[in-house]
């Protein structure tokens, strides 16, 4: 079947629903080899992966991935990597000024790719443990409205689709598929891309896969996020409407950063700029986190527009109260890990223990 499946992407045609349900099943399976496996990943890099193709995917990962029912409907901010930027956290960052202003946040992400530092490095670095368990992870969301999921955590079959991947040492379908597959499956979510190309398709993806407003974004200074230092080409949709639309930091009262202030560096680093945001330092690092967290602030409902959602998201910031939702973050997560340490315990068969 991956025979024929790959001399029709080699020939340049997209696959249908089930062909792309079935390849997706047999790598979540295991069952194809990891020659094969690269050989498919090239040849769709190649052709390029189409909005249907993405959409089945994404489904069938997701039958695939460990699903983590919420009480309550959660937003999602991240970007695919393979920004040319190589800008700091901007998104994680901004994720605890979006909890600040009353939006339940389940951050999803990973360990760097393609950036020094990752959303799990950064956090590691800021002293979160990141190694919670979906109870834990859920305890959190309702205790102080974030939590975050450790991808390789929770998707235990992507070891071996990662060796693969780092093998081949090009971009694959899976770095979009990857944001595409949070445990908790928002309601509500900014996704970032790395090419203008994929703005509008992957608005569509999301749509499909349940998504009731959201934003795609792309910073035309190459970066996968909303940009301080450039125009952001925006697709914002709602399952009946999409529109898009470019936005600047200008737009909203604001000075464009240079981009050697959103630049990043090793996780250390990047954990010491997110305090320093958070802790109210002026800049252009901050004017990039207040614009990701005021879209966020408006997608996840807590005001009205975006412009509302910039003003808030400073507030919040210059209030201390993102500041203090990081704090409380960190000190939960190790609350919550100790304990599940000693629940471990506990269950231990005593004979065990001998």
């Amino acid at each position: 079947m991956l025979t024929s499946l790959l001399k029709t992407i080699t020939k340049g045609k997209d696959l249908s629903e089930r062909e792309s349900t079935i390849v997706m099943e047999q790598i979540m399976e295991g069952t194809i080899s990891d020659v094969q496996l690269a050989a498919f990943l090239a040849a769709l890099t190649t052709k390029g992966a189409s909005e249907g193709e993405i959409a089945a995917f994404a489904k069938t990962m997701r039958r695939y991935s460990m699903h983590v029912p919420c009480m309550t409907d959660v937003f999602d901010i991240v970007g695919t990597g393979g920004g040319r930027t190589k800008t700091f956290n901007i998104s994680t960052t901004a994720a605890f000024v979006i909890a600040a202003g009353g939006v339940c946040v389940a951050k999803h992400g990973n360990r760097a790719k393609t950036s020094r530092s990752g959303s799990a490095d950064v956090l590691e670095a800021l002293g979160a443990n990141i190694f919670l368990s979906p109870e834990s992870c859920l305890a959190m969301l309702q205790d102080i409205g974030i939590c975050y999921f450790y991808t390789r955590y929770y998707y235990y079959m992507m070891k071996r689709i990662d060796a693969v991947r780092e093998q081949l040492g090009i971009s694959t379908v899976f770095d979009v598929l990857r944001p595409l597959t949070n445990p908790a499956q928002a309601s509500y979510e900014i996704l970032g891309v790395n090419a203008p190309h994929l703005v509008e398709p992957m608005a569509h993806v999301l749509a499909s896969l349940g998504v009731r407003h959201g934003m795609v974004v792309y910073g035309q200074d190459g970066s996968d996020e909303i940009s301080a230092a450039a125009a952001t080409t925006v697709c914002e949709f709602t399952p009946k409407s999409f529109s898009t639309y470019e936005i600047r930091p200008e737009d909203f009262g604001l000075p464009r950063a240079e981009r050697d202030e959103l630049r990043g560096g090793l996780p250390k680093y990047n954990a010491r700029l997110t305090r320093r945001i958070l802790d109210g330092e002026k800049g252009g690092a901050r004017t990039a986190v207040i614009m990701n967290a005021g879209a966020g602030l408006y997608i996840g409902g807590s005001v009205l527009n975006l412009y509302a959602g910039i003003r808030k998201a400073a507030r919040l910031i210059d209030s201390g109260l993102a500041r203090q939702k990081l704090d409380d973050f960190i000190v939960i997560s190790h609350r919550l890990g100790e304990a599940e340490k000693i629940q471990l315990i506990a269950d231990k068969d005593p004979e065990d223990m001998i």
